[in-house]
């Protein structure tokens, strides 16, 4: 019987090591358009508590986003609405360390999460060595486009709030290509 408990686990150690992965610090735009993440250089420490409501393939299904940027690095951890971990990820500028604790797959993947979240919260300057050649990142008063080099739209990025010096915290991503639409509402009170 001991012998039974002992590889059991050995065996979820291994599929709990098997669930986190550093990848290189890549997100896609589209189908075929791969780029490199850029590097965080913000001085300002930002928090956000979010509770994100996805629509996605014709499904719903909420989660909780706990994000935060400190000393150049981001850590985004996503829990279900019953407090359960999802996923964790780091990114320190060149590597993208993610945990799967659960997948959900009404849900886009975790370092898509990751990117819209760069996308909208970064300032444009650090998009703009990244993006391929003929795209562009706008700001408008309440508004954040992605525009490709066709001038498609690709990601339109709604704030509550005009451009500033300090970070602005968006209330809808909505991607055109990859089809979903993520409702964002901050949970911090502060």
């Amino acid at each position: 019987m001991k012998k039974y408990l002992v590889l059991t686990i050995m065996m979820l150690v291994i599929l709990v090591a098997g669930c986190a992965n550093k990848t290189q610090s890549q997100a896609w735009l589209t189908r075929e358009v791969k780029i490199n993440l850029p590097i965080i250089n913000i001085k300002q420490h930002y928090h956000d508590q979010q509770l994100l409501k996805f629509k996605y393939n014709d499904l719903e299904n909420s989660i909780i986003a706990i994000v935060d940027i400190n000393n150049n690095q981001l850590k985004v951890i996503g829990l279900s609405a019953l407090g359960f971990k999802l996923f964790e990820i780091d990114y320190d500028g060149k590597l993208v360390k993610t945990k799967h604790n659960i997948f959900i797959k009404e849900l886009p993947a975790p370092e898509q999460v990751l990117s819209d979240i760069m996308l909208s919260i970064l300032p444009i300057k650090e998009w703009q060595t990244v993006l391929p050649a003929g795209w562009q990142l706008i700001d408008s008063e309440l508004h954040r486009t992605l525009i490709n080099n066709k001038q498609e739209i690709i990601i339109d990025i709604a704030y509550a709030e005009q451009p500033s010096a300090k970070i602005r915290k968006p209330t809808q991503i909505k991607h055109h290509i990859f089809g979903y639409k993520i409702a964002i509402q901050s949970m911090d009170t502060k």
